[in-house]
Order: C-alpha cells, then structure tokens, then sequence
C-alpha cells in the first residue's frame, strides 16, 4: 500500500504531461517527445508498482517482504536521489517553472490536430481510465487475488487440501527414505 501511494503520484505526473503536450501544442516545436515523457513516466511508474506487487505478495517470511519493500522504494526513488544530488545544475532551476494553463476540454483544444494528435489523446485518455479505476478501485483487491494465488500454488505444507496425489507419494516416499 506504501508503494502504492509513493508511486501514485509518479504516475500523475505523467499524466499531467501527457495532458499537457496536447492541449498546448502550440508550445512545443514537437509535441511528440514531451508526451512520450509523460507517457513512459506513467507507463514505468505503473510497471514497478505491479513488480512490487507481485514480488512482495510471493514472499512468505516478514523479514523478507521488509527488506525487499526497502530495497525496491529506494529502486522506485532512483530519480528522487539523482535529482537530490545535483548541484548548481541549470536543471534545479525547473522547479520554478510553472507552465500556464490556458486551454481546457471546454476550449477543444484539439481543433485542426491531426489524426496522430487524437490517437494520441485515446492513449491518454486510456490510460487514465485505467489508472482511475483500476489503481484507485481494485488495486487492492488485486493484491488479495495476487497473494490468494501464490496460497494456492504453494504445495509446501504436507496433507494439506490443495496437495496432489503425485505430491503426497513423492512426500510419502521422502518421509521413507528419512527414516
């Protein structure tokens, strides 16, 4: 969940970008570039968060879903350390930058865009659905599938209701040969 709310906001960014990029276009000498950023923000930030996901859900001991929770948000916050680190850098001065809004879905911002343009916007919008509904709504409940899965597929207790009968003769054999 931590992970979740960490890279939440990663994942806005990006679709603020993208947004962006394609209501101003007039901005941009190529809009192409500035909303791919966006969009590989947005698409790398959604691709940790399921790794997370899916790596800390097939961890069985606490110790280790901790220390690898702490090894995976310092891989998330590479670019936080990166920036942190710069010095008397031409790029700290970005910060300060607030570019105005003046176009807004009301205004059709996409009057005489070309086709490439609305593909694009379909993507944007796309992805926004799915971050909206998807990460807001059933995030949560894809972690309880993600990890109920891993229950199921893990046949390491013996006897257990989910054990095959090739399992149990390869264990009763096992439990032979240790005595």
């Amino acid at each position: 969940m931590l992970m979740h709310i960490n890279v939440e906001r990663d994942v806005k960014v990006g679709l603020n970008m993208m947004k962006y990029a394609l209501n101003h276009r007039e901005n941009f000498t190529n809009v192409y570039p500035a909303f791919f950023v966006g969009f590989l923000q947005a698409a790398i930030s959604i691709t940790v968060e399921i790794n997370v996901m899916l790596i800390l859900t097939s961890m069985q001991e606490i110790l280790g879903v901790i220390m690898k929770y702490v090894a995976l948000s310092a891989i998330a916050n590479i670019p936080r350390f990166y920036y942190a680190s710069l010095v008397n850098h031409k790029a700290l001065g970005l910060c300060a930058v607030t570019l105005p809004i003046t176009k807004y879905r009301r205004d059709n911002p996409l009057e005489g865009a070309g086709v490439f343009i609305h593909f694009l916007r379909f993507i944007y919008k796309t992805f926004r659905i799915i971050f909206c509904s998807f990460s807001f709504y059933f995030m949560p409940f894809f972690a309880i599938f993600i990890n109920f899965k891993f229950m199921i597929s893990d046949n390491g207790n013996k006897g257990g209701p989910l054990f095959s009968e090739n399992d149990a003769s390869r264990h009763a054999a096992n439990d032979n040969l240790e005595e």
